[in-house]
């Protein structure tokens, strides 16, 4: 669902996060995107950070954007991370809960998560996906929160909140990413955090048409046993920019303590606008079993006179999927990101066409369809 721009490089340039922050002040959005009928406005742990072996509250939140009342799923699945995000202390399996929604109203949901107990692994961290499912619209958008493990006021201070809201928004509106810091201590503290961004897309770079984002400081001053809230515009403001997603992470120092005492990231997803039919339209067709998956995928070439020669197609699981080999295509997978690549007897899709591709993997938690493809960087009906 990006726009349909045919980009040829990849920006790397860094731009300042305050520039871009700047750029985003007259766009904020103040709804949700809505797709499939159901606007995803949050999606977010309160507190952010706790310490092993406590808990924190996740709570979703659904909006019914027709006149009409609709049904549906949610499916939630998570993954413990360790000190360096990578997702080696185990996971949590997926969870589905059905919901309803009278027209025009809200859904919320609320569930309970903390560090898993006892074994080798101390995770730093644990990130539970959400994928949101409507009638005739599966997976029509999906999201992800943080939740830190940390000692508890580390330095004096902890972080209650950090989340975004709305938490989808429209390619080219903003949403507000805030930060609520707590100070545990009977005297005034004052401190920086770093703010740092990172769009994303598939194949595990920058999206087409993205900046890289360069940090930036934003200083702050807590009164003793206080609370002090930040809030930075955060989104896709960057004309030709094709990010489904923003991850944006905070560092936070106080002064005179040695290094960072605390961290917190939160998620952003981004709706672009989704392509006409006139280029090309991508069908993910998976077969399922315990453990194990293989999926077909064809790629149409729905233009009426113009081939489209030596192709790359690229998606993002939005399970765990671990793909174990490929025909008709050269596969390579760096984490949920995926890239194929014609072989030399299929490069060519004749107006009308079409070419096909299998591939066959694991999977622990879920296995997720992916929601978006791209061929040659352009979005896919």
């Amino acid at each position: 669902m990006l726009r349909r721009i045919v980009l040829t490089a990849i920006v790397t340039a860094m731009v300042p996060l305050g520039a871009l922050l700047a750029l985003a002040s007259a766009k904020a959005a103040t709804t949700a995107a809505c797709t499939g009928g159901v606007a995803l406005t949050q999606f977010a742990f309160n507190p952010a950070s706790v310490p092993a072996g406590a808990n924190s509250q996740l709570t979703l939140v659904l909006q019914n954007c027709t006149n009409q009342a609709i049904t549906g799923s949610t499916d939630w699945y998570g993954y413990y991370l360790d000190a360096n995000g990578n997702e080696d202390c185990g996971v949590i399996d997926p969870v589905v809960f059905n919901y309803s929604i009278a027209a025009g109203g809200t859904y919320t949901l609320t569930n309970t998560y903390g560090s898993p107990p006892g074994g080798q692994c101390q995770p730093a961290a644990l990130e539970i996906g959400t994928t949101v499912n409507a009638p005739n619209a599966p997976s029509v958008t999906s999201a992800a929160a943080f939740l830190e493990f940390a000692p508890s006021c580390s330095g004096g201070v902890s972080v209650n909140q950090f989340s975004f809201n709305p938490v989808t928004v429209n390619a080219g509106q903003t949403s507000a990413a805030t930060l609520v810091l707590r100070n545990c201590t009977s005297q005034a503290i004052t401190g920086t955090t770093i703010w740092a961004g990172q769009y994303t897309a598939f194949a595990g770079q920058t999206p087409p048409g993205c900046p890289a984002i360069d940090p930036i400081a934003v200083p702050y001053s807590i009164a003793p046993g206080g609370t002090t809230t930040v809030a930075e515009q955060e989104g896709d403001t960057i004309p030709g920019c094709q990010a489904n997603g923003l991850k944006s992470t905070v560092n936070v120092n106080v002064n005179g303590v040695t290094g960072t005492v605390a961290t917190a990231a939160a998620s952003l997803s981004i709706v672009q606008p989704v392509a006409p039919p006139n280029f090309c339209h991508a069908t993910y067709t998976p077969n399922q079993w315990g453990g194990g998956f293989t999926a077909n995928v064809t790629i149409n070439n729905t233009m009426s006179s113009t081939a489209i020669n030596n192709w790359t197609l690229t998606f993002s699981f939005q399970g765990d999927q671990k793909i174990t080999s490929a025909w008709n295509a050269t596969v390579s997978q760096t984490g949920e990101n995926v890239s194929a690549t014609n072989e030399s007897y299929n490069a060519t899709i004749p107006p009308g066409g079409s070419q096909s591709f299998g591939i066959q993997g694991t999977w622990t938690s879920s296995d997720a369809s992916p929601l978006v493809f791209f061929v040659d960087g352009t979005v896919c009906s």
